[in-house]
């Protein structure tokens, strides 16, 4: 068969492509009621048109024995769950085994790819060892890696998963890890909880935690001066023990009816607890840029530094973004101009000092103060003096928040299909491939400026991409009729069309394989304001470096666009992070990031 082109037709593994579309995640700062946008006859369709394969989901170590992280605590994986357990707290620097973070992939035990060719192109992340014994000035292994509480004073960072969806709660997580690191604290989990508006897992659940997604335990034994416990260890070890006090009263206070396990409970109680024997700051990242001194001992001078900026004492105006289009400060370049490049309009001085370290024993980041939401990426708010830890962070967040083996081989294999589609219905075509994320559900109500026809996207595709190109489109449109004037120019291919592929995968793992699959392609157009198109325009910005496309010096990228016409080439020049934060991603985030 051939198209209207003249180019072969050969089929996916199609279950149909008029079926409602399963989706992806991303939410936005306001009202944001959206995330993976599951949709249960979508689900449902998915699961009962799928064939029969293996099923792929994670299993546990084989050898069933305790995993100790390098500063972490024991790692339990006899029970099967693959999640953190509640074994003894332990900070001890034992073999990290199987769960070291691995510079390839591991797809035999899901399905495949089983060939390094085939997985190879997905592979950003770096391995360097220089990195994994970087501390923060403020990390005090003599406290933090105390095997007996009463002995010491541990220092705990806890935070609150955002109600959002996926994409919000990641960005969360990233500040949050470095938040951890950078203050020299124990990162704890919270509890499992359900995804209000998240696609459900294969038993219909909509319950997740952070190592759902990500390989928590070998980031916990890989990295050093880092520490992540789960809740439940937290509870466990300080509270039933009476070593958390009231902020108000000073005397010891327990959890409601000491309970440690709030796995999928109402969580209210818990938050309340936490609020009263921690500590919040007043960090509002559309006011302020966080900042850690370069000397855990010395931080008036970076305070000075700031406050001289804020007050224009050098003589020149206050910074705007604008003045760094297409001009970057050089990563490594003095401390002051690095804070300039990165105000973005804010003028207030949120500094973390040792007086505020040495008096706070936890640190607790609430979610749902609309105005202290960490829903923007890290490096909009986070900010360090000395420009080694700075790329370090941004280096921790490329080489270890990596999405695990399972959602990463999927993709592979969604990969491998579309390449081996394309050369079979064009040979003379490489294997290439386009991809639009085209966001709409909640998106007409909350930006209604990013919504636009089937017809108008058609017309800001075509200057880009050649008529009778496969374009992937990942979307959380439910009737894919709406796409049917693109179908009549392009070959359009949905998540839908790799039913039987599907089989046996948490459907969570959809949406960010389909991350995965749009960031490898030729030509990618992204949603404005969609945490979920950010994500992938990230990815690119890594694979950008990686393969040395045109434009990766300076961070732009070449290929990138963003709907509507007005946000089109705003991926072309580098740009400094400006408001609003979570609309897009910024070439801070990749360019340069290896300089040591």
């Amino acid at each position: 068969n051939t198209d209207k082109y003249g180019n072969q037709s050969a089929s996916f593994n199609s279950f149909g492509k008029s079926s409602s579309q399963t989706s992806n995640s991303d939410v936005q700062p306001g009202n944001m009621q959206s995330s993976f946008h599951s949709h249960s006859d979508a689900y449902q369709q998915t699961q009962n048109s799928m064939q029969q394969l293996p099923n792929l989901s994670i299993s546990p170590d084989s050898s069933g024995q305790l995993v100790q992280g390098l500063r972490g605590k024991s790692i339990g994986t006899s029970s099967g769950s693959g999640h953190l357990s509640s074994d003894q707290f332990l900070n001890t620097k034992n073999s990290m085994g199987n769960h070291q973070r691995r510079l390839g992939l591991q797809c035999a035990s899901y399905g495949g790819s089983h060939s390094e060719e085939e997985y190879s192109e997905l592979i950003y992340w770096q391995n360097i060892a220089s990195d994994a014994t970087f501390t923060s000035p403020y990390y005090n292994p003599q406290v933090q890696e105390s095997k007996v509480a009463s002995l010491h004073k541990t220092k705990y960072l806890t935070f609150e998963m955002d109600s959002s969806g996926w994409n919000n709660i990641r960005l969360g997580f990233e500040t949050m890890v470095l938040l951890a690191h950078s203050m020299g604290r124990t990162l704890v989990l919270p509890p499992k909880r359900q995804i209000t508006h998240g696609m459900p897992d294969i038993h219909g659940s909509k319950t997740i935690s952070f190592d759902d997604f990500y390989d928590i335990k070998a980031i916990n034994a890989k990295q050093n001066g880092l520490n992540i416990i789960s809740m439940e260890d937290f509870l466990e070890r300080e509270a039933v023990n009476g070593n958390l006090n009231s902020k108000t009263t000073g005397e010891a206070i327990y959890p409601p009816n000491n309970q440690v396990n709030w796995n999928n409970q109402n969580l209210n109680p818990l938050w309340s607890y936490i609020s009263n024997i921690s500590r919040s700051f007043n960090w509002s990242p559309g006011q302020c840029v966080l900042a850690f001194p370069a000397k855990g001992t010395d931080d008036q001078n970076l305070f000075s530094m700031m406050a001289d900026v804020l007050i224009e004492k050098d003589g020149r105006p206050f910074p705007d973004y604008s003045e760094f289009q297409g001009k970057p400060v050089q990563v490594d370049g003095p401390t002051i101009e690095r804070f300039r490049e990165v105000l973005a309009g804010r003028r207030k001085i949120c500094l973390y000092d040792s007086k505020m370290h040495a008096e706070n024993d936890v640190v607790h980041i609430k979610a749902e103060e609309n105005e202290q939401r960490l829903i923007l990426p890290f490096y909009a708010f986070l900010f360090w003096e000395d420009w080694r830890q700075q790329l370090f962070a941004l280096r921790f967040v490329r080489d270890n928040l990596v999405y695990n083996d399972a959602i990463l081989c999927l993709a592979a294999r969604m990969v491998k299909t579309i390449r081996d589609y394309v050369r079979q219905r064009s040979p003379e075509n490489d294997g290439s491939y386009d991809a639009i994320h085209i966001r709409r559900g909640d998106f007409q109500i909350q930006f209604p400026s990013t919504q636009l026809s089937a017809d108008a996207i058609l017309s800001g595709l075509q200057d880009e991409i050649d008529p009778g190109r496969t374009i992937y489109v990942t979307t959380d449109e439910r009737d894919l009729t709406f796409f049917e004037p693109l179908r009549e120019v392009y070959d359009l291919k949905f998540i839908g069309d790799f039913g039987d592929m599907m089989k046996g995968v948490n459907p969570q793992f959809f949406g960010l394989a389909e991350q995965i699959v749009a960031s490898r392609s030729r030509v990618f157009f992204g949603t404005y304001y969609s945490t979920f198109s950010a994500y992938i325009v990230r990815l690119r910005g890594y694979y950008s470096v990686k393969e040395n496309q045109p434009g990766y010096m300076s961070g732009a990228l070449q290929n990138t666009y963003y709907l509507p016409e007005q946000w089109k080439k705003d991926m072309s020049i580098y740009q400094a992070v400006h408001a609003s934060f979570f609309a897009r991603e910024f070439p801070i985030a990749w360019r340069d990031i290896d300089k040591f």
